[in-house]
């Protein structure tokens, strides 16, 4: 019997699609979208921006994956649809699926759909674009308040960086003036409207707190920083540079108050307290001294002018005495009615200030005007026996007299400048290699031994040459902050000026002056 008319019944059923072998299909078309969506968000991730001529070239198969991705997901209902629904009209020819795909995507709703995932795939890619890495070019400015000279350790690093990136050759601007005046004309460049001139600010520390709160510097990128490197730090100078579990710089150089004293003279010996050097037990060496050396003329290079390091003598002052004033987290000890709280040992320890500042064997006639440069000069000169000074200081006396150093037994105030990054700055990744070089291991060594700046690294510590170095260590790992507010400017001068006042009156604050200060660190009537 012929069976030849039953053969197009056989055919069509080999034509006949399975349900397990129309799941597997789907399975394959599904694996085929996943994977072209996924290179397509891949590429698009991984275009960081133009590069000139070959940029069209690099979007054109980028534009592609996009489109065919885009395309099979829209048609993913009508496809699965198509073979589960349709078993015997799923293998159809080449030419009918070009002509079913130009009718399925033809409406323009179809169309949108498929701009749409377009679009989602691309906003995709950029949300999981890594971090760039790469630094930006062009030049970077730091702001300071230091004169840079072609000797100075820190324009010799800064030197060393122009050849390793010459492609972020950095440079100084230097803000002039007393150190209020330098604060002014940094807030000025940072503040909205500024000119904007930085990228980098070289801060002191009692400044951080405004440029944090107010906006004017940008945290820093912590996982570019292991915790290894931040380490390194000493525990209250990196302190400094965090506001709130936030790192907003990183420490340039640190600093603490050192006692110098006349290594030359038998009856001067290196001060074991606050009264030894600034109190009348300095006196005691005063007249054997006078006598070898007819030059000298007071005891201590004692600096009283009206300026921030009386804020600093006075803190140093209430804290040999046993008192606080200040806690160990730079907040203000506060009365119930919001004064700060001066208890009978910080009022003791103001009144010996004063009795100091009154005695003319103890400070020099111009204790009044004495700042630091010119404390270096008495004590160089060989006009006193005694100088409170910070670490640099030491190259300054130089050879000009025999001298030694010494920590202070307690308490000093702790110094120093921090690196930030503007917030406003074009280039924050460029400006944090900046920071995170100038205040490397090996930078922080070369600042201390050619300079004799208190480096702020543990490291440096261990490894220095420099004479003195434990000396610094131990005066900056017990050093104090200052009062920490956003308006320390403002509150460092209402403080000084009634202490001013107060050494003219037997150590007697003024009734007001405890409610004045405070209200000046709470930037009370300030905004």
């Amino acid at each position: 019997m012929d069976n030849n008319p039953e053969e197009p019944d056989h055919q069509q059923e080999q034509r006949h699609w399975s349900p397990r072998y129309r799941l597997v299909v789907i399975a394959v078309y599904l694996l085929i979208i996943v994977a072209l969506a996924a290179l397509s968000l891949q590429s698009v991730a991984s275009v960081n921006g133009p590069d000139g001529a070959g940029s069209a070239l690099r979007w054109l198969p980028i534009g592609l994956v996009l489109v065919l991705s885009s395309v099979g997901i829209n048609l993913l209902p009508t496809v699965v649809a198509k073979v589960w629904r349709e078993p015997n009209n799923a293998n159809i020819g080449f030419v009918d699926l070009a002509g079913w795909l130009w009718r399925t995507l033809r409406p323009p709703l179809r169309a949108f759909w498929v701009l749409l995932a377009v679009a989602v795939l691309v906003g995709g890619g950029l949300v999981i674009r890594p971090e760039p890495t790469g630094l930006e070019p062009g030049e970077l400015r730091i702001m300071t308040a230091f004169v840079p000279s072609p000797n100075d350790p820190r324009s010799l690093l800064v030197e060393q960086w122009n050849r390793l990136h010459p492609q972020n050759p950095a440079m100084f601007d230097y803000v002039a003036g007393e150190t209020d005046q330098q604060h002014e004309r940094m807030v000025n460049d940072a503040k909205a409207g500024g000119p904007h001139n930085a990228d980098v600010y070289v801060l002191d520390l009692v400044w951080m707190a405004e440029f944090v709160e107010e906006g004017y510097v940008r945290e820093l990128a912590h996982p570019r920083l292991s915790e290894t490197q931040l380490s390194d730090f000493l525990p209250n100078v990196i302190a400094t540079c965090k506001w709130e579990g936030k790192l907003w710089a990183l420490p340039f150089n640190t600093d603490a108050g050192l006692l110098f004293y006349r290594s030359d003279l038998k009856d001067v010996t290196a001060p074991e307290s606050w009264d030894a050097y600034f109190g009348p037990a300095a006196l005691a060496p005063l007249p054997s001294a006078r006598t070898a050396f007819p030059t000298i003329v007071a005891a201590n290079a004692a600096q009283l002018a009206d300026e921030e390091m009386l804020t600093i003598t006075a803190f140093e002052a209430i804290w040999a005495a046993g008192g606080e004033v200040v806690g160990p987290n730079g907040q203000l000890l506060l009365t119930p009615d919001g004064s700060i709280s001066f208890t009978p040992v910080d009022l003791k320890g103001i009144a010996n200030l004063a009795a100091a500042a009154k005695n003319p064997g103890l400070v020099t006639a111009d204790a009044g005007q004495m700042t630091a440069d010119l404390a270096v000069d008495a004590f160089a000169s060989g006009r006193t026996l005694f100088m409170r000074n910070w670490p640099v200081a030491q190259d300054d006396v130089g050879d000009r007299v025999p001298f030694k150093i010494v920590a202070p037994t307690t308490a000093s105030v702790l110094g120093g400048q921090n690196l930030a990054i503007s917030a406003t700055s074009g280039k924050p990744r460029a400006a944090q290699a900046l920071i995170e070089f100038l205040t490397s291991a090996s930078s922080q060594l070369i600042l201390s031994e050619l300079g004799g700046f208190a480096p702020t690294r543990q490291s440096a510590y261990t490894i220095a040459k420099r004479a003195f170095s434990p000396q610094i260590r131990a005066a900056v790992e017990r050093a104090r902050p200052r009062p920490i507010t956003r308006c320390y400017t403002e509150f460092s001068r209402t403080f000084r000026r009634g202490i001013g006042r107060a050494l003219n009156a037997d150590g007697q604050l003024e009734p007001d002056f405890a409610k004045q200060a405070a209200d000046a660190w709470r930037c009370a009537g300030t905004g």
